[in-house]
């Protein structure tokens, strides 16, 4: 169409009692027609500009232009009228309006200038308007109307219209065109126009950043209309069922801060479909079992079913599952902490000084709900997720804390860390027995789920609800011995044999000889296999499949075996009393036999209880384009450091070391004898990683030894039991007391103590003298180096806080822009004062990331979480001799995301030391840092105990070479094994020679669960939702910025865009508030240490809070106010009606009889459902406050909820 079709009248005038409006009638039929809309004005609301507009494709595409000359006052007047109140929140159709402004502005498509009559002070006041139209039609009108929202659609107003294919009106159109084209040029007589200030218009440009598409923002605008939006009280309503709705779930996913990759999705789809089903999550290192966990339990917390969750981890890891579960997930949780006046929860915020709450429980309570942590998670009102070191857990008396022995569960989840070290015969065997009992679900996480034999993979798998049969641990292993057997036994034997009889006979007695059995214990054997078979596929719900097509491809012989075999794998149902499977699978041949035997490749535990995937899975996603960033390889190199003239004190050191932990084993006895043995394998791990650490730690020693300290013997003698302790492990294990002050109190004790003495004696002088560490000149040196290579980035890793303190204190003389992260939190380099001043984790990682610091001195407890992958080189000043723990520090920067293609790892090694002997043939023998994924990944852990034995039983003496070479033959052979053990129970997997995505999807799942699928997902694994989030992020930040009920109650938010520090946050000022508090300590505060975001922004009082999870991450000490916090959820509360007027909710609820769906207007009923589906009761209220999403009606309402409870699998 053009202006030429239509009807227009020769004058408008508002009309009031027609309700229809000016902007109705003429505004924006003329704007849909026009290409070019020439405008005169007096007083300009770009505002009401932008409200106009919105629905216009013509002028919102890029043929359209607006040129408009409004008064000189414009200016200062329009930044009241964009923004009635500067420190207001502003409604999202508000920012919406101002990024369609934005938007046309920045494109050139909007065009302003101001008018100024010449010679007085008279106004600009003039009001006209001209549209040309595709083909070159023109109207113009002139009347009292100002380009303002009130003068289209509020206020009485009257213009005449002028058509310039009218030949009586052209005239009249040519004139109002040359007026407005001298103008615009600037050669109006009467009239000097100016260009709008380019301060102000950048101001304006700046909005159309804001996100989302300029599609988004014009559907917005469209869609806000008070009349048919749900009041905020409702709108309240909603938003505290969100999670409930049918798509709810996805909340998390919008919350988080990660975007997980195609195995994390299947594996978290996975988890919450089949909850509440034990898993073990056994991804190798690097693959992100800790985002695996966190999403998962995050989504079942949105959908109600984790209220109250627990995690066991080691010590050294309990504040980097705190930070981690906070920074990705949003997740508030408290690890438990035991000082000398009582027991506390320390949240996430601030330092634990700041948000330590002390429990009323009593350690010594005979009910859960009275100890420590029992008493804290009862006594709260909200979703509760509580850390607790296993290490602390496992203890005597202690366990009853976290893994009560009641008749209900206390826990919705447990997850449990490196559960690997959960072997048999140990404490924490014991602990996470009962923690299962105590739990609905329990997930264990280890990257090494077997090492060296079958039996240990059984201590993790049974946790996990195995099917009757396989809950034996002789059994569990006679299978996959059994299994591999028969395989063996089938494939010689062939086709040779006469007939079935003669089949079962040869191959029976190929398989006895396999095993080295007798005459009659091969049968059995088999006929436990077939047993173990059958309950497993018939014990799992989604194996129909391929079950049948199994016996499809399977060419018996007659239709007994068919029968049988079909039995056997459950495609044919049996008889309890003529049917058993122990006989059944001797009804069948070879041939049968050979079937079976490709079932249990993937019909046990291993494949539908354990997710695994390798570092080879994120290879092919980069294959096939799933993953932009980088996923790099590795150059690593070990340097064999001279000790020059610290030699005669290493040797002396390693002397004493060596005669004390010999008279140990030799006096010592029992627990003594571990923990003094343990003291000082700990010295000579500090010795080889630098003079000063163990310098420290012996003139401690000689302090303590005169001192009478609490007795320690039990936790230390435990910490020596397990594998890769670290310094934040021994600290927590042992509290507030000092390993270095340990002593044996047993007979005998006192000549070991007396002997140590005299022999620290002889060197203590030497010890406080100064000896300069080759490491240190070493480490200047590579610096130096890697600068030259462009390698400025620099992490540099140690074991202990003593070394690290000492690499801060020799470096910063020449290079002031050092960095440190520990137990202790970070610390930066102040060159003005020559001091070292603390800094919180924000500030690190921003420096860091920027290159303000270029050299981060970590220790091993500290790293997880910094954000690492802008690192050029990792610097490993020690090696502890755990290689896990190395590996794990090479995979802080050996990240997908890392922008080099190469990683540059360098490791420190004292020359002649035997532990840098054994790591340098690791390293060249073995390639054990070059490659991440291959045979030594899961034998990792256990070559610490090697490297022990050869160095507490080696040093001084001259084979140490040999002894070397011992320890990597084993570790060499050992690998070997544990590669077998992978391949015998189907650990190991079967690489896919061409990979897709739907390849990856299918391996990175569990085989048994085909049926399983959460409603919310459209299929496992692949990201795509059968039901969107009904509330929006928007509309949450709407709700509460907006909400009367929380001002009322003194609870408020300011805008920060206007902020007098507003220009050195400009990244996130108009995405983030100040929230005043009622109570100045109403709330824990984040982090303010430093030059945080909340130390500069906060003002003291105020919390600084975002509803935009990537400002969150990238400023932590800014509070994500969204689902997870309970800053959040006490706001809702707060703010949410107990029953709502506008919306009635529909609510499906799933129990043991079946599924009902039910209404109601009550918000706490709604809380109880499944599954509910807010609906509006009236025809005119249909869009959720802030949001574009629309609210069902009734009918439609019931519908999606019988749909969504139809697609829960059946009740069993």
């Amino acid at each position: 169409m053009t202006l030429r079709n239509v009807s227009w009248e020769p004058v408008y005038e508002s009309e009031f009692r027609t309700n229809r409006t000016l902007m109705e009638t003429f505004y924006r039929p003329f704007l849909n027609e026009v290409i070019r809309y020439d405008r005169l004005a007096g007083y300009l609301s770009l505002r009401s500009l932008a409200h106009a507009l919105e629905g216009v494709d013509s002028l919102l595409e890029t043929d359209g232009t607006v040129r408009v000359i409004a008064g000189a006052d414009l200016q200062k007047r329009e930044k009241g009228a964009m923004f009635p109140d500067a420190d207001e929140p502003l409604e999202p159709w508000v920012e919406s309006q101002l990024t369609i402004i934005a938007t046309l502005l920045d494109r050139g498509d909007l065009q302003i200038k101001v008018g100024d009559p010449k010679g007085g002070d008279g106004l600009f006041h003039p009001k006209l308007g001209i549209g040309v139209d595709r083909e070159g039609n023109k109207i113009s009108f002139e009347g009292s109307i100002n380009e303002t929202l009130s003068a289209w659609q509020y206020n009485y107003e009257r213009f005449k219209v002028h058509r310039s294919w009218s030949r009586g009106e052209a005239k009249y159109v040519e004139e109002d065109v040359s007026t407005f084209n001298a103008l615009w040029n600037g050669f109006h007589p009467s009239v000097d126009v100016f260009e709008l200030d380019e301060a102000a218009r950048q101001d304006l440009i700046d909005w159309k950043d804001t996100d989302g598409t300029l599609e988004e923002h014009v559907e917005r605008v469209q869609n806000h209309d008070p009349q048919t939006t749900v009041p905020e009280d409702d709108t309240a309503g909603v938003v505290s069922v969100a999670g409930r709705t049918p798509g709810g779930i996805h909340l998390a996913e919008e919350i988080s801060t990660v975007t997980p990759w195609p195995h994390q999705r299947t594996i978290s789809d996975t988890a919450v479909s089949i909850y509440p089903n034990n898993l073990l999550f056994c991804d190798e290192v690097g693959l992100g079992k800790t985002i695996e966990a966190g999403l998962t339990l995050s989504r079942l917390m949105q959908v109600g079913e984790a209220e109250q969750a627990l995690f066991l981890v080691p010590a050294g890891l309990v504040q980097q599952w705190q930070n981690e579960l906070l920074d990705r997930f949003n997740i508030h949780a408290y690890y438990h902490e035991r000082s000398y006046d009582g027991d506390y929860m320390i949240g996430p915020l601030g330092d634990t000084e700041d948000h330590r709450i002390p429990t009323s429980g009593a350690v010594d309570a005979d009910a859960w709900e009275n100890t420590p942590i029992g008493s804290f998670v009862t006594e709260r009102d909200e979703l509760t997720v509580v850390i607790e070191s296993w290490h602390t857990a496992r203890r005597e008396g202690n366990q009853e804390h976290v893994a009560p022995r009641t008749d209900e569960s206390v826990w919705d989840l447990t997850v449990v860390d490196e559960a690997h070290s959960a072997r048999e015969e140990t404490k924490l065997y014991d602990l996470l027995g009962q923690a299962e009992e105590a739990s609905r679900c329990l997930y264990a996480l280890t990257a090494t789920p077997m090492q060296l034999n079958v039996g240990e993979l059984y201590d993790l798998l049974r946790l996990c609800d195995l099917p009757e049969g396989w809950d034996d641990k002789d059994r569990f292993v006679e299978f996959f011995e059994t299994r591999q057997a028969l395989e063996d036994s089938l494939s010689t034997v062939g086709s040779r044999y006469q007939n079935i009889a003669d089949g079962q006979q040869q191959v029976l007695q190929q398989f006895q000889k396999e095993l080295d059995l007798e005459e009659d214990e091969g049968r059995p054997r088999i006929e436990r296999f077939g047993k173990l078979i059958h309950e497993h596929l018939t014990s799992n719900p989604g194996y129909d499949e391929q079950a049948k097509a199994l016996v499809e491809a399977t060419d018996t012989e007659s239709i007994q075996q068919r029968k049988a075999l079909e039995k056997l794998v459950g495609v044919r149902e049996t008889s309890p009393r003529f049917d058993d499977p122990r006989s059944l699978i001797f009804d069948c041949g070879p041939t049968e036999w050979s079937a079976l035997v490709e079932a249990s490749q993937w019909a046990t535990p291993v494949q539908s209880r354990i997710f695994r995937n390798t570092r080879a899975v994120l290879e092919q996603c980069q294959d096939l384009g799933l993953l932009d960033d980088t996923v790099p390889t590795r150059d690593v190199e070990t340097k064999r450091i001279e000790l020059g003239d610290a030699a005669p004190l290493y040797d002396q050191v390693e002397q004493y070391i060596d005669e004390t932990y010999k008279q140990s084993q030799k006096v010592l006895t029992g627990k003594e004898k571990l923990a003094l043995g343990f003291v000082m394998t700990t010295y000579r791990q500090r010795l080889t990683s630098s003079l000063h650490a163990i310098k420290q730690s012996l003139q401690r020693r000689m302090e303590k030894l005169d001192e009478k300290v609490e007795d320690m013997t039990e936790e230390v003698s435990e910490l020596s039991r397990d594998a890769g302790v670290t310094e934040a492990t021994i600290d927590e294990a042992i509290g507030q007391a000092s390993l270095d002050a340990y002593q044996p109190s047993s007979r005998g004790a006192a000549d070991v103590i007396q002997a140590e003495r005299t022999a620290l004696q002889e060197f203590v002088d030497d010890l406080r003298q100064a000896h300069t560490d080759p490491k240190v000149a070493q480490l200047r040196r590579d610096i130096r180096s890697l600068r030259q290579s462009a390698r400025d980035n620099i992490i540099i890793f140690t074991q202990y806080h003593d070394t690290l303190e000492h690499i801060r204190e020799t470096l910063t003389d020449t290079h002031p822009n050092v960095g440190t992260y520990s137990g202790g939190g970070g610390m930066q380099y102040d060159e003005t004062t020559g001091e070292w001043v603390n800094v919180g984790k924000e500030a690190i990682k921003r420096d860091f990331t920027d290159g303000d610091t270029n050299i981060l001195i970590c220790t091993d407890s500290a790293s997880e979480g910094l954000n690492l992958q802008t690192a050029d080189a990792l610097i490993n000043f020690d090696l502890p001799w755990n290689p896990m723990r190395v590996e794990q520090r090479i995979g802080r920067i050996d990240r997908i995301g890392q922008k080099n293609e190469v990683v540059k790892v360098i490791n420190y090694a004292y020359k002649d030391s035997i532990d840098g002997d054994i790591y340098e043939e690791l390293e060249g023998r073995l390639q054990l840092f070059e490659n991440v994924v291959g045979p030594m990944r899961p034998v990792l852990n256990s070559i610490e105990q090697d490297i022990k034995d050869a160095v507490m039983g080696s040093s001084g003496s001259d084979d140490t070479r040999d002894a070397s070479e011992q320890v990597v033959e084993e570790a060499d052979s050992r690998a070997k094994r544990a590669q077998e053990n992978a391949e015998e129970t189907g650990l190991a997997g079967e690489p896919e020679e061409v990979s897709t995505r739907e390849a990856i999807i299918e391996s990175s799942g569990l085989d048994g669960w085909e049926p399983y699928c959460y409603p919310a997902f459209d299929e496992i694994g692949t990201g795509d939702r059968s039901y969107e989030p009904l509330v929006s992020l928007e509309t949450i930040e709407t709700q509460l910025t907006q909400s009367d009920r929380l001002e009322e109650t003194e609870w408020s938010f300011t805008a920060l865009r206007n902020h007098d520090r507003a220009d050195d946050f400009e990244d996130i000022v108009d995405d983030a508030y100040v929230l005043e508090l009622p109570e100045e300590d109403a709330v824990a505060m984040p982090d303010s240490l430093g030059e945080t975001a909340q130390a500069e922004l906060g003002g003291g009082s105020g919390v600084v809070v975002t509803f935009n999870p990537e400002i969150a991450e990238q400023f932590p000490s800014i509070r994500l106010l969204l689902p997870g916090d309970p800053l959040f959820e006490a706001l809702v509360r707060e703010a949410a009606p107990a029953e709502v007027d506008n919306v009635e909710f529909v609510c499906g609820q799933r129990g043991e009889s079946g599924s009902s769906v039910t209404r109601s207007s009550q918000v706490a009923e709604a809380k109880q459902a499944t599954v509910v589906e807010p609906a509006v009761t009236s025809e005119s209220v249909k869009n959720l406050l802030g949001g574009t999403n629309s609210v069902s009606d009734i009918d439609d309402a019931e519908q999606t909820v019988l749909n969504w409870l139809s697609q829960l699998p059946a009740a069993e």
